[in-house]
């Protein structure tokens, strides 16, 4: 098991993206969470199988059909939090 901490870049808030996160999150069987930040980016916190975790960030990459994805910054984490399921925070 991995965690990974992902900021989104781009036309991510406003879209549905967060929305679109998690249902990529429950396909791959992801828990953590999605949540909006001031700056305009979103950020994920995803932890799961590492295959898992790379097919859910090809789709992050590629966005949803409103978003415009411009830059995924990844970083994997030390710790695992052990969430449950994963929820949009806001």
């Amino acid at each position: 098991m991995l965690q990974y901490r992902i900021i989104v870049d781009g036309r991510v808030q406003g879209v549905g993206f967060r929305y679109f996160v998690q249902m990529e999150a429950d396909k791959h069987k992801l828990t953590g969470w999605v949540r909006n930040r001031d700056d305009g980016t979103v950020e994920i916190r995803a932890e799961g199988l590492e295959e898992s975790l790379k097919q859910f960030l090809k789709a992050i990459q590629k966005g949803s059909p409103f978003s415009k994805v411009t830059d995924v910054k990844v970083e994997e984490t030390k710790e695992l939090d052990g969430f449950q399921k994963f929820n949009i925070s806001y």
